[in-house]
């Protein structure tokens, strides 16, 4: 009996044992990365979807006025343009009542012309929401720099009623 103890402890000791992993696990919840901040902007190429009535005028609102649009007036406007037929016309009708009134936030001819390229990429940012090419830059200003009767509601109005600005 005593060999078949020593026999049996000799086993437990040399016989199947649980192996431990030694290796410690570390959760990291935050990884911190050293990249630079970069602004992003859409091109134009990928702007598909066109904008409901409520957005184009809400959004219009805003560039012009700098403020939120009131609702029962984007009710009232989205309404009327989804009344007329054609929405060409009912833009241009809402774009010149929203243009003839004293509240606009459009800068001066003077403020204009003063810094022509930082009003391009102002205008640019504003309405497209991206920066202008190198194309883009040089045919606007080329247009300013010549026609002297051409102010910054101009500008704005041909912004508005672009095929870009209706899409997002």
């Amino acid at each position: 009996m005593k060999k078949f103890i020593l026999i049996a402890l000799c086993a437990s000791l040399v016989a199947c044992k649980k192996e431990i992993n030694s290796t410690n696990t570390t959760v990291v919840d935050n990884y911190i990365y050293e990249v630079n901040p970069q602004e992003v902007y859409q091109s134009n190429a990928d702007k598909d979807k066109q904008k409901t009535s409520n957005q184009y005028i809400s959004i219009l609102y805003s560039n012009l006025f700098q403020t939120a649009i009131p609702l029962q007036e984007i009710t009232d406007l989205s309404q009327i343009r989804l009344a007329i037929g054609d929405k060409q016309i009912a833009d241009e009708l809402i774009l010149n009542g929203f243009a003839n009134a004293p509240n606009i936030q459009i800068p001066s001819n003077s403020q204009m012309r003063a810094d022509v390229e930082l009003f391009i990429e102002q205008t640019y940012l504003r309405f497209y929401l991206r920066k202008p090419t190198a194309y883009e830059n040089l045919q606007l200003k080329q247009l300013i720099d010549e026609d002297p009767d051409l102010t910054p509601q101009h500008i704005y109005q041909s912004f508005a009623l672009s095929n870009e600005y209706k899409y997002y």
